[in-house]
């Protein structure tokens, strides 16, 4: 199984002995938009043209666009539904109240069906996966097999239109992506320190790097009038295959802004020879309860790729969309569980963040 990690994060050469060297912070440069194309050309952005169904069937189906709507949806058409049915955010709360477990859960969502259909029909097939992630905590996870408890929910497989723009237009090979989320009980500073923290990423379950880490020069930040906050990073980094395959190498460019909503996006692109195409975005949506109460931010993520010589498949590819998710989700939690204080950025901006690298 070739569990390619899609990670979207931010070389310094880095040594495969985890624990041989203390690790060094990597410092930000302030830079302009225009300044920013050196590390990440827009061209890169992936287009939203090329992975929208013109059918608007499978548009619903289409994750990006789906739960964009839903964190702010409300179900409250009948007086007679419960307070815990009215919304995403209030069901979550409701769930975290009655005890995790798959038996606790189907019993709540049998009653939301009976008590709110609207609010099942929307939310029943995410949360019956996001809110069962007992199987991230155990020390045999790898992500190499989906779990009925692995915390992480899959769309169907999208079909791509063809590319209108290079690089899009001129790539081999440009077929699907695969859509997943996951419900991350951390905020945006916590989701950042995850994955930025290399040293830590190198010894992630399910991964097989030889070495990662970021490319000295190449951590901008900075504010633009018309698109507010942005970051830049180049990470490099080269993993093992299986026989008779030996290893590829990347050089991965990550871009953290915000959308037309305020809310930070996250795409990834590489230009590397080792891959036919490579590319993705993540979408950040802040989940709270009717209270105010906040319950996590629902990350939805579309990625794809394809390496050259190497005949791998859409279950390859999600194999590393679980390897790289689901170790997000545990050390972004575990991130948060240790700052021990309110959320701080949820949106409007992207947050502060600090780059970790192995010495040398």
């Amino acid at each position: 199984m070739l569990a390619l990690c899609l990670v979207t994060s931010a070389v310094l050469q880095v040594a495969s002995d985890a624990g041989s060297s203390a690790a060094v912070k990597l410092q930000p440069k302030s830079a302009s938009w225009s300044e920013l194309q050196a590390v990440f050309p827009k061209e890169w952005m992936l287009p939203q043209d090329l992975w929208v169904p013109a059918d608007e069937a499978r548009r619903q189906e289409t994750l990006p666009l789906a739960l964009a709507r839903l964190p702010e949806a409300r179900f409250d058409d009948s007086p007679d539904s419960p307070a815990w049915t009215r919304s995403l955010g209030d069901v979550v709360q409701e769930a975290r109240k009655r005890g995790s477990g798959m038996d606790a859960l189907s019993a709540l969502l049998g009653e939301l069906k009976l008590t709110n259909p609207a609010a099942h029909t929307a939310c029943a097939k995410l949360l019956r996966e996001v809110l069962l992630g007992g199987a991230l905590k155990a020390k045999d996870w790898d992500g190499e097999e989906e779990l009925p408890d692995d915390g992480m929910f899959f769309g169907p497989v999208l079909k791509l239109n063809p590319g209108k723009s290079q690089p899009w237009s001129g790539y081999k090979h440009l077929e699907t992506m695969h859509q997943a989320a996951a419900l991350v009980n951390a905020d945006l500073e916590a989701i950042k320190a995850a994955l930025n923290d290399y040293p830590t990423m190198l010894t992630d379950p399910g991964t097989s790097y030889e070495k990662i880490g970021p490319k000295t020069g190449t951590f901008l930040v900075g504010r633009d009038e018309a698109r507010g906050s942005f970051a830049a990073l180049r990470i490099g980094f080269r993993s093992d295959l299986p026989l008779p395959f030996r290893h590829y190498d990347c050089d991965l460019g990550i871009l953290d802004m915000l959308d037309e909503r305020g809310r930070m996006t996250t795409f990834v692109f590489t230009p590397s020879k080792d891959f036919y195409w490579f590319a993705g975005q993540d979408w950040h949506h802040p989940i709270r309860a009717s209270d105010g109460e906040f319950m996590g931010i629902l990350l939805v993520r579309i990625a794809g790729f394809d390496l050259v010589g190497v005949p791998d498949g859409d279950s390859d590819r999600m194999a590393g969309t679980r390897v790289a998710l689901g170790n997000l989700k545990r050390r972004s939690e575990a991130a948060f569980l240790a700052y021990g204080g309110p959320p701080r950025t949820l949106s409007g901006a992207v947050p502060s963040f600090e780059v970790l690298a192995r010495a040398k």
